[in-house]
């Protein structure tokens, strides 16, 4: 079984995930790939080649300009998403056909979005409060609420997301992440167990 694991910025999927790894369940970090795919000169070219030279500094890919440039600019959004997509894509193949799990995780910011939820046969959305999320983005990575405010409109609201999960992890700080997450372990190797 793959499973898609996502959520909004400062939503604290990465937390979640984690602890996935210590349910002994591989994770697969997409955001982390596609890092490790725009480093590659073939690619560092491309973008170049179609949204300048600026975005390079020291041969490597200003990631900060890169992401001014992406979200704000649609196009250069697909332009990044066509360029890096289909690489994690075909990694993540990989990645699944070396595990002996009963489900492995996907961690990707922009499942719903991208339509990218179609390939798994069960998602995990993690929610916060829109506040919750500006205030541990600023403390995480000094932006600005302006700076997250225009990353956020990138991304799809909550309640749109909500209508296409199949499991939901509430992670306001107010609610324990543990339960939530051991009851869907919990399901996910009952759904696993059934089809094998």
């Amino acid at each position: 079984m793959i499973v898609g694991l996502t959520g909004g910025i400062g939503s604290g999927k990465s937390t979640v995930a984690k602890i996935f790894e210590l349910l002994r369940i591989p994770v697969f970090y997409a955001d982390d790939e596609a890092k490790l795919i725009l480093d590659q000169p073939e690619v560092q070219k491309k973008l170049v080649d179609h949204l300048g030279d600026h975005l390079l500094v020291n041969q490597k890919i200003d990631r900060k300009a890169l992401a001014d440039e992406i979200f704000n600019n649609n196009q250069s959004l697909a332009f990044v998403n066509q360029l890096v997509h289909p690489a994690v894509a075909e990694k993540f193949k990989t990645f699944g056909l070396n595990q002996v799990a009963p489900y492995v995780l996907q961690e990707a910011a922009i499942l719903f979005e991208t339509g990218g939820y179609k390939k798994f046969n069960a998602t995990i959305l993690v929610t916060a409060p829109v506040e919750v999320r500006i205030n541990r983005l600023k403390m995480r990575d000094q932006s600005t609420e302006e700076q997250i405010v225009a990353r956020m409109k990138n991304q799809w609201d909550d309640e749109k997301k909500l209508q296409l999960a199949d499991y939901h992890i509430i992670n306001d700080g107010t609610q324990l992440i543990l339960p939530q997450i051991m009851r869907i372990h919990e399901n996910l190797i009952r759904i696993s167990n059934s089809a094998s």
